[in-house]
């Protein structure tokens, strides 16, 4: 008999999740490549910025971006997003993807290419979130 549960603790489920939703998407796109990778922004050996990104298929999709507020609106943003965007292409990728809350950095993405292709409003605070998009 089926039934359906909360789960509390994710990762034998998620794990069923992926392996079930790559084995779908191998069958229908054939195999697909997948790459995690990283850029950081060094003072020393300290880490005071960096960005997370993956690459599935032919499209980077950045998913945390984070750094110290002094060394912010000084190019080193820039820097960093072009950094992820020049080794995601060395992979193959052809497009990026990024959302952001309007308190974190829709301007910036505007500014360094990035096109608004959606948005949610409704989060406490009347924050907004923001999906954006840039061709490779």
């Amino acid at each position: 008999m089926l039934t359906v549960s909360v789960e509390r603790t994710l990762i034998q489920t998620k794990k069923a999740v992926l392996d079930g939703l790559a084995r779908y998407n191998n069958e229908k796109m054939g195999k697909q490549r997948y790459k995690r990778f990283a850029i950081s922004l060094r003072d020393g050996n300290e880490i005071v910025g960096g960005i997370v990104g993956e690459l599935w298929t032919a499209v980077l999709f950045i998913q945390y971006f984070w750094m110290e507020q002094k060394f912010r609106n000084r190019g080193f943003g820039a820097k960093l997003i072009a950094a992820i965007e020049d080794e995601a292409r060395r992979f193959g990728a052809t497009r990026a993807y990024v959302d952001t809350m309007s308190f974190q950095a829709p301007g910036f993405y505007r500014a360094n290419g990035y096109q608004e292709f959606g948005s949610i409003e409704g989060y406490p605070g009347g924050v907004t979130r923001h999906w954006f998009t840039k061709s490779l």
